[in-house]
Order: structure tokens, then sequence, then C-alpha cells
């Protein structure tokens, strides 16, 4: 599930806040002012000076990155913030997995043995964004799938 991205400010403050909150910004199709048209980027950067905000990054389906002007869009369509799960650009859904794993390896091994709330809200908005098949399939974190809540009762 996606939320609409409704401009250059709401890109570069849901970009800023990355870590915080997970997930990218992808556009369904990206038009530049030549006629190149490019099907689900995703956003990575948008500069900005003062009030005006003057260049775009974004990375294309097959890993090419470009850095444009502002002024060479023509359009961008059907911009949404979602995890990186949910993903349509499969190039750019692997590079950050791999590095959300990467950091959540990291972030277990220096919080061994102690496993406070910050640490475990951490983990959980880590694990919700590349989603937890994910976590499944690596041995070194498999201690953290979810435990199914099993009610036992005991009479008496």
């Amino acid at each position: 599930m996606g939320y609409d991205v409704n401009g250059f400010t709401d890109m570069y403050t849901l970009l800023s806040n990355e870590r915080k909150i997970g997930g990218a910004i992808e556009a369904s199709r990206i038009r530049l002012s030549t006629g190149e048209e490019f099907t689900y980027p995703v956003i990575t950067n948008v500069d900005y000076s003062g009030s005006t905000f003057y260049s775009l990054g974004f990375i294309t389906d097959n890993g090419e990155k470009y850095i444009v002007n502002i002024k060479d869009i023509s359009m961008m369509a059907a911009c949404r913030h979602c995890p990186i799960q949910e993903l349509r650009n499969d190039h750019y859904k692997k590079v950050k997995t791999d590095q959300r794993i990467n950091y959540l390896k990291r972030l277990c091994e220096i919080n061994e043995g102690a496993s406070t709330p910050i640490f475990e809200e951490e983990v959980h908005a880590i694990i919700n964004d590349i989603g937890e098949d994910v976590i499944k399939n690596d041995k070194e974190l498999s201690h953290l799938q979810k435990q199914t809540n099993q009610n036992r009762f005991r009479i008496a």
C-alpha cells in the first residue's frame, strides 16, 4: 500500500527522513522534455537552494542513475511512497533490500544480549519495510521472525 506524494517538498521530506520511516518514492513514469520515458523509476535525491528545487535524482529499472534539472522533466506520473517490499523497480528493490539486511545484521551484532524497546522498534520497522519472507531466507536473521501466538491454557 503506497501513499501519494504531492510534490518536491514531500519528496525531500520523505528522503531526508528515510531511516526513520523507511520505504522509497517510486513513480509509475517519468518523461523528460527530450522524450525519454522511464517506467517505475525510484527517486533517490531532490536538491534545492533556498526555496527553489533544481535537480532530481532517480534510478531506472535497469539500474541507470540519472540526475536531471527540474526544468527537463515534462511529466511525473503517480508518485507514491511505499515499503521496499512493494516496489516494482526490481533493481532498486534488490539493492535496497541488501542494504537493509546488512544494516539489520550490524544492528543485531551491536545490540547482542540487550533488547531495548528502541532496538525492537527499529528491527520491526526494518522487517516491515523489506518483508518477513526476506528474513526467513537469511540464516543469521531467522531468529527475528515473528513468533506465532499460541494460547496455552493451564487447567488446575
